[in-house]
């Protein structure tokens, strides 16, 4: 009798729970054909799924299809990172156990969402590489395991050493890179150590300030010495922060909004349109379409760059550049490689390359921009970007635009400024421009010339 109600009773159980799967596979299936249709916001319920393995399942799909728009993987990123401890999040994690070689993309994403079980998976990977780091092959791995472990604030000071080691400029910078952002999340005096020699380094000073203003609340600028009294100061008590990245971003808008603009910043040589240069390996990348004629835009652009080439010749021979143009064809000023060392020969070269400048074609951003990441990206180890342009794109949409620019930047780490010609400022921060939505995702400054 007490075993026959005891079945009865686990039968209504079950029958229960019955409507809630099949309401959340339908809910899933809803969600997954919304997102394929290109509608992001069809993502809000998966916020509160984090109890559901349906949900993660449903979420790797879409990660692991190669379809589906980086702007929509980021923001899943983003989404799972904000999940409470749960069943969604273990499976998850059972499923990058069982995978170990899986690809990039699902690897962006797990390094991205701060899964506690997948930290060993993550410090296996840095203690897999015998020798520097300098001479791994495929250095993209090795820096998002950096970035995952920059999730725990509590890393052992093995941890920290071996991710301090990767500031090393010899190492790639997709590694360098990622290992200054890491070490911004780590609360150890070995990560602040580790950080400030490098603090004005061409390449990854940007990460190193964000990261020294995450550990420590400060902004002392490139002044070593300021920084050193402030952390002797501290003595062993230091008190860590816990600003993200995001809050360093506001930080550096209130400060440009107190700070006087300059009078004319697109007359300083040593910048491009007002935007500083500050890299050890930049690309130019330059709309030269039909519509730059108006306002002698082209001519305008031309002498830009001639003068920053011509301010290039003081800089250290170290600095390596390329120029692409787009309009009627996709064109580099350094077919062979594209990107060369910053010397009288190449100077030359492209001297002449910017002369023979025309304005023609249409705006053929996406095919830019595939170059750059197919052919240049790749071997170059750029870390800046110059991006120009006084239109919308003409062989794509401004979202797959953007997700190419984003490719980059999550790719190769590579900071994408964006230089606006003919846009009047916006009236309203909620709708901006491509070229500035470009900027904020990668990193990089945005601006209108006067």
């Amino acid at each position: 009798m007490h075993r026959a109600l005891l079945c009865c009773l686990a039968w209504v159980s079950f029958s229960l729970l019955l409507p809630a799967a099949d309401e959340t596979e339908a809910l899933l299936k809803s969600v997954v054909k919304n997102v394929r249709a290109g509608n992001q916001e069809a993502l809000a319920p998966l916020k509160d799924l984090h109890a559901s393995k349906l949900a993660a399942e449903a979420i790797l799909n879409l990660v692991s299809d190669k379809k589906t728009g980086l702007g929509i993987k980021l923001r899943l990123a983003e989404i799972v990172a904000a999940w409470l401890p749960g069943e969604g999040r273990k499976a998850l994690a059972d499923w990058l156990l069982k995978h170990p070689n899986c690809g990039d993309d699902e690897l962006q994403f797990f390094a991205s969402i701060g899964l506690l079980e997948a930290r060993a998976f993550f410090w296996n990977i840095l203690t897999q590489v015998n020798g520097p780091f300098s001479a791994v092959k495929r250095p993209e791995p090795i820096a998002l395991a950096a970035k995952a472990l920059g999730a725990f604030r509590d890393n052992p000071e093995i941890v920290v050493t071996r991710v301090a080691l990767m500031l090393d400029p010899a190492n790639a910078h997709v590694i360098r890179a990622c290992a200054a952002d890491a070490l911004g999340g780590m609360h150890h005096a070995q990560a602040f150590n580790a950080l400030l020699p490098h603090f004005s380094d061409e390449a990854i000073g940007t990460n190193v300030r964000r990261s020294l203003y995450r550990l420590t609340g400060q902004d002392f600028g490139e002044d070593t010495a300021r920084w050193q009294a402030w952390f002797a100061q501290q003595g062993t008590r230091i008190s860590w922060q816990t600003h993200s990245a995001a809050d360093h971003a506001d930080y550096l808008k209130l400060q440009k909004l107190l700070k006087p603009l300059d009078d004319d910043p697109a007359m300083n040589m040593d910048s491009f349109y007002g935007v500083q240069l500050r890299a050890k390996a930049a690309l130019f990348i330059l709309d030269v379409s039909g519509s730059m004629t108006i306002d002698d835009r082209i001519n305008k652009l031309k002498a830009q760059m001639s003068n920053l080439l011509t301010a290039m010749q003081t800089k250290s021979g170290k600095l390596r550049y390329g120029i692409l143009t787009f309009g009627e064809s996709v064109d580099s000023c350094f077919p062979a490689r594209g990107i060369e060392a910053n010397d009288e020969k190449n100077h030359k070269q492209a001297v002449r390359f910017v002369e023979r400048i025309q304005a023609d074609g249409g705006t053929p951003m996406c095919e830019a921009l595939t170059y750059a990441l197919t052919k240049m990206l790749p071997a170059g180890n750029i870390d800046a970007i110059y991006f120009l342009s006084d239109g919308e794109p003409s062989d794509g949409t401004p979202e797959q635009v953007l997700d190419l620019a984003r490719s980059i930047h999550q790719k190769f780490q590579t900071r994408i400024h964006t230089i606006s010609i003919g846009e009047e400022p916006a009236t309203s921060l909620d709708q901006p421009s491509l070229l500035h939505q470009i900027a904020n995702a990668c990193g990089g400054a945005f601006t209108i010339p006067p």
